[in-house]
Formats: C-alpha cells, sequence, structure tokens
C-alpha cells in the first residue's frame, strides 16, 4: 500500500469518526407540526377507545375486563404532537415527569425488554432492530430516533415510554407491610397529581383524595394484585373533566381554575384514560400504564354527550368536589341542553353510573 492510499483511507476514517460524534452530540428531534396526523398509514388495526356508556350501578368498582394484549401498547396518528410534548417536558421538567427508585431498577429494564419485543412485533412498520457502535438499537421509524436496547441503556422506563404511547407507573409490594408503593413512574400526562408528591408511597397515599377508596377499594386492590399474574393483565378506563387541553395537568386541586365564570365552554375537555395492569414476569412487580385521550367537550357527538350528562348525574357529591364539578358543570348541563335538549332531573338520575376512581 502506497503512502498515498494510507493517507486517504486514514481520511476516511476519521471523516466516518467526524460523523459519528456529531450523531452522538446530535440532541433528540423535535418533529415537525405539518401533517402531524397523516404520517402513520397503519397496517394493523389500532386499538379504538371504546364510546362513553351510561350505566345503571352507583357501586364504586374498578371495572376490569382481560387486556386485549394484541394492543397493550398504542400507535396511533396523535403519536407525533404527543411526542412533541414529551420531548419537550423531559427537556425542561424532567423532575416532575419521570423518577426512578433503587428498588425498581431490575422492573425497569424489563418493562423496557417488553415493549421493545411487543413494538418490533407489533407494528413492525414503525419499529426496527439495528446495530451501531453503540451496540444493538431499536430504531422508530415514525421520529428516526434510536435508542439503545438492554443492559447499555441508563434509562429503560424513561425510554419505553418515549417508544409507545403509554405513561409507565411500576409497583412493588413492601414484604413487611403488604402495600404495594410506586417505585418508578414516566407519568408525562398526570391527571392532577404531582409525581415527587406520590412517587415511594403506597396505592393507599396515591388514592387519598378519591372519596370513598379507603373505605371501598383499598383492601380490594391489594388483594387483586396479589393474584395478578402475567396471563391475567386487565385494563380498564377513567374519566375526568378539565378546564384546560393540557395533557400534562398536575394541578394539585384538580384544575387551575378558581372560578366557573373563568371557564369557557371552548375549554373544558373530557379526558379520558385507558389504564392496563399486568405482572411483570421476572421481578414480579406490577406495571400500570396509561394512555390519555383528550377530547374538546363540543366534538362529542350527541349519544357519547347523553352518555357523559348520564355518569355525572350519578356522582355523588364528595365526587364532584372531587372533580371541580362547581368549575364546569353549569356550562356542561347548559350545552348539553343546547345540544340534546332539556330531560326531566328524574330521568337523568335514573342512568346513575358507578364513580370513576
Amino acid at each position: 500500500m502506497t503512502i498515498f492510499s494510507t493517507l486517504s483511507l486514514l481520511a476516511v476514517i476519521l471523516a466516518l469518526l467526524s460523523w459519528i460524534a456529531k450523531q452522538h452530540r446530535r440532541p433528540p428531534p423535535i418533529l415537525p407540526a405539518d401533517n402531524e396526523k397523516a404520517i402513520i398509514p397503519g397496517t394493523t388495526r389500532s386499538y379504538v377507545l371504546p364510546p362513553l356508556k351510561e350505566r345503571t350501578s352507583t357501586k364504586m368498582a374498578m371495572g376490569l375486563k382481560r387486556l386485549d394484549q394484541s394492543n397493550w401498547l398504542t400507535i396511533d396518528p396523535e403519536f407525533v404532537p404527543e411526542h412533541n410534548i414529551r420531548l419537550h417536558l423531559l427537556a425542561k421538567d424532567r423532575s416532575n415527569v419521570v423518577e426512578c427508585l433503587p428498588p425498581s431498577e431490575e422492573a425497569c429494564h424489563e418493562v423496557l425488554d417488553l415493549a421493545v419485543s411487543f413494538l418490533l412485533s407489533r407494528y413492525p412498520q414503525h419499529f426496527s432492530k439495528c446495530y451501531t457502535w453503540k451496540g444493538l438499537m431499536i430504531h422508530n421509524h415514525i421520529t428516526s430516533e434510536t435508542f439503545p436496547i438492554g443492559r447499555q441503556n441508563q434509562r429503560p422506563l424513561e425510554t419505553a415510554a418515549l417508544l409507545a404511547m403509554e405513561d409507565m407507573n411500576i409497583l412493588i409490594k413492601d414484604p413487611s407491610t403488604g402495600d404495594y408503593l410506586l417505585q418508578a413512574s414516566a407519568t408525562l400526562f398526570p391527571a392532577g397529581w404531582k409525581l415527587q408528591e406520590r412517587i415511594g408511597t403506597s396505592l393507599a397515599n396515591l388514592h387519598a383524595p378519591v372519596p370513598g377508596w379507603s373505605s371501598k377499594l383499598g383492601a380490594h386492590v391489594n388483594r387483586y394484585f396479589d393474584h395478578l399474574s402475567p396471563r391475567t393483565a386487565m385494563e380498564r378506563t377513567n374519566l375526568f373533566i378539565q378546564t384546560n387541553p393540557n395533557l400534562f395537568w398536575n394541578a394539585p386541586e384538580g384544575d387551575t381554575c378558581e372560578r366557573a365564570a373563568d371557564v369557557t365552554l371552548g375549554e373544558i375537555t373530557v379526558r379520558r384514560e385507558r389504564q392496563t395492569f399486568t405482572r411483570l414476569p421476572k421481578s414480579n412487580a406490577v406495571l400500570f400504564t396509561v394512555r390519555t385521550y383528550m377530547t374538546p367537550l363540543v366534538e362529542l357527538g350527541d349519544d357519547e354527550l347523553s352518555a357523559l350528562r348520564g355518569q355525572i348525574a350519578g356522582w355523588e357529591d364528595e365526587m364532584k368536589v372531587y372533580k371541580a364539578h362547581h368549575l364546569w358543570g353549569e356550562k356542561l348541563q347548559q350545552w348539553c341542553e343546547e345540544k340534546l335538549g332539556a330531560r326531566d332531573p328524574a330521568d337523568v338520575f335514573k342512568s346513575q353510573s358507578g364513580c370513576p376512581v
């Protein structure tokens, strides 16, 4: 080999190393806003949140059903706009959206492994494995992001929450008390609570503001988690009303508005959560995921608006206070009357619903 060919080879190597270094320093992308909802044509059927329904029972219950395993994690046309919000929160306010305590380390890595395996199998058009100088990676073709797989990943729970659209929470049983403690959470879209006030605490503390939790559900939920297995994973839905359209909503008293007069009809938003519960087979921790769906009240169809009115009519006074009904209730009722017509209050209360928790 001549000196010229040697120098040429060296130049190529130096250029390659320079390119790799730039890729390593490059920050996560903020994705374009144009045509955000048109980028995922999809070759598999996406999960569809069930429509709102009027219920007939006033009994407080978890409302569980068997998890649709094929749609454990979801990818749909809202991925890009929500992903942009997640990137912004992690860059500007990470301590309030992600926390992993030492006892959760094994479970966090297990969650990432399960998420990667699921996404590669369920959405092969959007995710693939690749090898780089860093090792084995998963590549997201929607965002052009690449994340390490396995022990080389230093933020496994955060990565799992960036790959999918769900928030991730890890509950680990305290053998001395029998309580399940929130030991790790990647909650980018909290519903009226603050992560740093809840991390490391028990289910009882997590649900302390919920009327009737301790007396009606607390012991039942602990027993349910004791019997939960990877084969008996479950899901449920939950509902809140907000006076703002924000996915990140951690107001300590349920909302940031102080007076109903400050709320406009266009600001009232129906926030629904799809929650799943599964036992992690290796660490034995419980994984609790939350996918959030936001719909402006004025965009609800007549059937769902009628069902929503029926559900709210079934809330007891304590639940109405917890849900900040005093801020939005009157305007919601006025909208229902305008869209659906007035109904006899007695007919409304015949459609009382179970209290969501």
